[in-house]
This record gives C-alpha cells, structure tokens and sequence, in this order.
C-alpha cells in the first residue's frame, strides 16, 4: 500500500553551492525554508492534476532549515512558519510580507478565503499587532502566539 506521509531523503548534492542555498538567514530561510521549500512541495502537488502531495522531498543538507516543520506540517497541518526574511509575499510560505519589517507573517484574509489561508493554525486568526506586523492570536485567549514552532 501506498503510505500517506511524505518523507524526506538528503539528495547527496552537498557541495559548497548547494551549502550557501541552504542558509536559513537567505531570503524565505533558503533553499530548505519555509518561503522556498514549502511553495515547492505545494507546486508539485497543483502540477500532478490529482491534489496528491508528493510521496517524499529531496534534500541538501538536511539538518539546517525548516525541512522536519515543513514535512510535518504537510503530513500533519498546524501553524505555517513565519520570521524568515523577505522582500515580498513570493518569498513567505504564507504569501505575506511585512514591507517594513522585512520578515515573513501571517495572511490576513478575508471572511471568503480558503481555509489556512493565513498560516495560522485552526483556532487563531492573524491579527494585526502594531509596527507593521501580523501574528496567529488564540481566538480562546488573548493570549499572543509566536508564529514559529517547533516539531
């Protein structure tokens, strides 16, 4: 049987070029990033005409990044990361950029959006927080959420 989880294999291309992508203070966290890595997977999955994620990720360099979140959030949902520097919502896994911060955060959206649109987990919602920025807030609490985890 066909396992539902995707998995993740180093791709053995470890020179000092793929070295460089790789570094999370890149532009979307680099090459295994949130901002890059993420908006691949999901690209795959739109190109196969079946919505059918992919059965395992290549990597470089496998402990540096956010590859395990990105893996665990595909095989198990949850919060969408944010932090990573950017320059516009095309390097953010969650497609939003704080111009005057230059980090990735939360989408706010609309009430018609699709469901995780924002990146923030099932009971948040992205609320604006001053200085230009966007968090996942608790709709239980009032309690603020870092929108980073960890697996």
């Amino acid at each position: 049987t066909l396992s539902s989880f995707v998995s993740m294999n180093n791709s053995f291309n470890a020179g000092i070029e793929s070295l460089k992508r790789v570094q999370p203070e890149n532009i979307g966290g680099g090459d295994n990033g949130w901002g890059i890595l993420y908006p691949r997977t999901y690209a795959c999955t739109a190109a196969n005409g079946l919505s059918l994620k992919p059965n395992y990720i290549a990597i470089d360099w496998v402990h540096i990044g956010d590859a395990f979140e990105v893996v665990h959030h595909i095989n198990f949902g949850g919060r969408v990361s944010t932090g990573q520097r950017c320059e516009t919502g095309l390097d953010c896994a969650t497609g939003s950029c704080s111009i005057r911060r230059k980090v990735c955060h939360c989408q706010r959206c609309d009430e018609d959006a699709r469901p995780g649109c924002s990146g923030c987990a099932g009971g948040e919602e992205c609320l604006e927080v001053g200085d230009g920025v966007n968090k996942c807030i608790s709709n239980s609490s009032d309690t603020f959420y870092e929108a980073r985890w960890n697996c």
